[in-house]
């Protein structure tokens, strides 16, 4: 988390007080495979969710930063320490967890790459995608916890799109069609921003 003067706080309680000092939040949240920047009483479309009516409350579960104009609360953010003392930085590895059997993403630290067995540990992708997570552009599937944050939404409506035709021919061979088709949407509108046990906006 950084304040507006870039000073890092390492503290979640404090992280969430100052957030709680703010007027208004927001949340990068991924909801059917897409991700929204989203605040309070905001109103967002979604392709036709089944199996939920109008009036139903959804709690994203997948909530990858909340913030306000002066502070930001990141799930993952591996850039924090990535600089080395005599300049330069730290390279991004791949560790894997034997007990989760699942890996990783760590700055590559001496102290790291000391107390760690080497085959337990990969270099990292170089991939332009990969080059956004020192910035915390990439959110990489992290997640913040719900004991963090809490982002409640109700559904609104189901609605649809325009009318839109389809035409279908074969030349010569006197096929001639028009499909006319429109697709399914859900509208969903943004209730609560819960930070912590107690405060919400």
């Amino acid at each position: 988390m950084y304040t507006g003067h870039v000073q890092p706080v390492e503290n979640v309680q404090e992280a969430l007080r100052l957030l709680n000092m703010q007027p208004n939040r927001y949340v990068v949240a991924s909801i059917t495979g897409r991700t929204f920047v989203l605040s309070a009483s905001d109103v967002f479309t979604l392709p036709r969710l089944a199996g939920v009516k109008v009036g139903d409350v959804l709690e994203l579960d997948l909530v990858h930063e909340v913030g306000s104009r002066d502070y930001t609360l990141r799930a993952q953010d591996p850039a924090q320490g990535r600089r080395k003392p005599e300049g330069g930085r730290y390279p991004l590895v791949l560790v894997h967890n034997t007990e989760k059997d699942a890996y990783s993403v760590r700055v590559g630290t001496d102290q790291l790459l000391k107390s760690t067995p080497k085959e337990d540990i990969m270099p990292f992708s170089s991939s332009w995608a990969a080059q956004l997570i020192p910035a915390g552009l990439a959110h990489v599937g992290a997640a913040l916890s719900s004991d963090i944050v809490k982002v409640r939404c109700v559904v609104v409506e189901h609605t649809k799109g325009p009318l839109e035709r389809i035409e279908k021919f074969k030349r010569r061979k006197g096929y001639d069609k028009v499909i006319t088709h429109k697709q399914p949407y859900t509208r969903v509108r943004v209730d609560a921003i819960t930070l912590g046990v107690s405060h919400s906006t």
